[in-house]
C-alpha cells in the first residue's frame, strides 16, 4: 500500500534531467514539502553534471562532479550533451570505441540514482516523475528506453515537462502567491527561457496555462562572465536586456509573483531589472523548482490530492479536448467518455468494448474545453458484414500520435456464435 502511514515511510522522486545538469528531488510520505538531494552533506549543491568521463585506455567511468575533476586533469576523455546525443540517437565514439548513446545516458541516470543512498534505499521509493525541458515523441521514447534499461522494479515511472512541474510546484504553494499570473526564468548565461503561468478565473476548475519563450540576448560567450575588463560593461548589458524582457512579460497584466531559477542568477548583476520585479511582485530565487514539482507530480500521480478538483492545467503536452461517443444504455441514450482533456497526450488512450445499434458508422465527438464548438468525426466502418441491429460487437482502441492527432483503431468481434469475427479492422487518425 502506498504511503501507509509514519511507520512505512516511502518516498517519491523527481528528477529533472538536463543536458547540462541534473537533479532530484524527494517527498516524503510524512512531509508536506520536498527536498532536494545534495552532492556535498550538508551543503546545497543541488546541480549533478550531466557529464560522463571515461578514463584513458581503462574501462572505468566517471559521472557529474567526478567527472568534471578527471577532464579538467585530462585525465580521460569527456562525454556532454548526454540527452541530445540520446535524441540524435547515433553512435558516439569514446576513446577509440563506438557506444550506444541511449546506453551512455542510462549510465549516467543509474549513477546518480546511486546518490539517494545517503538518505533512502531505492526499495522505499514507489514513483519517479522524470522532468524535461522539451517533452516531445522523440524524448518519450529514449526516457523509455533509459528507464527499461534500470532494475527498478515495482517503482512507477512518469514523464511530464518542464512546464508541468513549474505547474505542479505552484500547486504546493500559498494561493496568495499565484492570485494571478506568476513568472518563471531560468538562466544558466544560455539563452534564457522564461515560463508564464496564467489563470483563466472564468472556468470551473480553473484553467492554467503556461507559455514559454526563448531570449537569446541574454546569452554569453562560453555561457559565462568575463573577468576581464569587459566584466561591468557585460554585467550592466545583462540588466539592461533582463528589464526589457521583464517589461514585455508584465505589461498588459497582473504578475503575482517572480521565480528566478538557475545559475546566471548568483551574480549581482540585477539591479534596474530587480527594482522594477520587486515594484507590487513577490521575487524568489532558487534553481530546483522543477526537481521539486516533479517530486510533488509524484505523489499526486500515485496518492491524488484534491489539486485537480479546483485547477486544471493545459500545457503543451496536454489533450485540449474531450473526446467520446454516445451509446445506449437501457433505452436511454448517454455519453460515453473516451479521452479526457488535461491528460498528457502520450498517455492519453482507452479500450472498450461495445455493441453496434445498426448501420456502419462510429461517430465520436470532440468537445474542446479551450474555446469552440462541439465536432463530430464519422468512421464508416467499410466491408462490415451487414447483420441484424445489435448483433455486431466492436472493440475500439483511442491514442494519439501527437498532442493534436488521434488515432481510432476499431476491430470486430463478431457476435458470439451466431456471428464469427471477420478478421476485419479499420483505423482512421484525425486532427483536433
Amino acid at each position: 500500500m502506498l504511503f501507509a502511514g509514519k511507520n512505512s515511510k516511502r518516498f517519491v522522486l523527481g528528477y529533472d534531467l538536463g543536458d547540462e545538469v541534473s537533479q532530484i528531488s524527494f517527498l516524503a510520505s510524512d512531509s508536506d514539502m520536498p527536498e532536494t538531494l545534495s552532492i556535498l552533506a550538508g551543503a546545497e549543491l543541488y546541480n549533478i553534471p550531466t557529464v560522463l568521463c571515461k578514463r584513458h585506455d581503462v574501462n572505468q567511468w566517471f559521472y557529474g562532479k567526478e567527472a568534471v575533476k578527471h577532464i579538467s586533469e585530462d585525465d580521460g576523455v569527456a562525454v556532454t550533451n548526454l540527452v541530445t546525443l540520446a535524441r540524435e540517437g547515433q553512435m558516439v565514439d569514446v576513446d577509440g570505441m563506438e557506444y550506444d548513446p541511449i546506453a551512455l545516458l542510462t549510465l549516467f541516470v543509474k549513477r546518480t540514482l546511486s546518490l539517494l543512498s545517503m538518505e533512502m534505499s531505492i526499495n522505499l521509493v514507489d514513483a519517479i516523475m522524470v522532468t524535461t525541458k522539451n517533452l516531445d515523441n522523440r524524448m518519450v521514447k529514449v526516457l523509455n528506453l533509459v528507464m527499461s534499461g534500470l532494475d527498478l522494479k515495482d517503482v512507477k515511472v512518469y514523464y511530464q515537462s518542464h512546464e508541468e512541474s513549474f505547474y505542479y510546484y505552484m500547486m504546493y504553494q500559498p494561493e496568495e502567491l499565484m492570485i494571478r499570473d506568476v513568472i518563471a526564468c531560468d538562466y544558466g548565461y544560455g539563452d534564457m527561457t522564461v515560463y508564464k503561468l496564467s489563470l483563466n478565473h472564468n472556468t470551473r476548475p480553473i484553467v492554467i496555462t503556461i507559455n514559454s519563450k526563448q531570449y537569446d540576448e541574454m546569452a554569453l560567450p562560453d555561457k559565462a562572465v568575463p573577468v576581464d575588463s569587459s566584466r561591468s560593461r557585460v554585467l550592466e548589458e545583462l540588466d539592461e536586456n533582463f528589464y526589457k524582457i521583464m517589461q514585455e512579460n508584465c505589461e498588459n497584466c497582473i504578475v503575482t509573483s517572480i521565480f528566478l531559477l538557475g545559475d546566471g542568477f548568483k551574480d549581482a548583476w540585477m539591479k534596474k531589472s530587480l527594482e522594477y520585479m520587486c515594484r507590487t511582485r513577490r521575487v524568489f530565487q532558487g534553481n530546483n523548482l522543477f526537481s521539486k514539482g516533479a517530486s510533488i507530480a509524484a505523489r499526486e500521480r500515485i496518492n491524488p490530492s484534491q489539486i485537480d478538483s479546483k485547477y486544471v492545467f493545459l500545457g503543451e503536452d496536454k489533450l485540449k479536448a474531450n473526446l467520446g461517443l454516445m451509446l445506449k444504455k437501457q433505452g436511454t441514450e448517454v455519453y460515453h467518455a473516451l479521452l479526457d482533456a488535461g491528460v498528457n497526450w502520450y498517455e492519453a488512450s482507452c479500450q472498450l468494448e461495445t455493441i453496434l445499434e445498426s448501420g456502419n458508422i462510429i461517430d465520436i465527438q470532440i468537445t474542446p474545453v479551450t474555446g469552440g464548438e462541439l465536432s463530430t468525426v464519422s468512421i464508416v466502418l467499410d466491408g462490415l458484414e451487414k447483420r441484424p441491429p445489435r448483433t455486431t460487437r466492436l472493440r475500439i482502441t483511442v491514442d494519439l500520435t501527437s498532442v493534436n492527432r488521434v488515432r481510432i483503431h476499431i476491430e470486430d468481434l463478431g457476435f458470439g456464435e451466431i456471428f464469427k469475427a471477420l478478421d476485419k479492422s479499420w483505423t482512421q487518425e484525425f486532427n483536433i
